[in-house]
């Protein structure tokens, strides 16, 4: 713990705050794309689910 103080006292320079925010945006448009991918996903079990109640149910 007392060394994670001692890096947030450390001055940044600039250069390092910019390769920060890449890696921030980078990543979020990567989970951005993979959530929309689940979220097909997810949409296409749903009608198969639908599907099978109908076929059990019968209507």
């Amino acid at each position: 713990m007392a060394w994670l103080r001692r890096v947030f006292r450390l001055p940044v320079c600039e250069s390092s705050i910019g390769l920060v925010l890449m890696f921030c945006v980078i990543s979020m448009s990567f989970m951005s794309i993979a959530l929309v991918w689940q979220a097909q996903i997810i949409a296409n079990q749903r009608e198969a689910i639908q599907w099978l109640e109908l076929l059990k149910f019968g209507g």
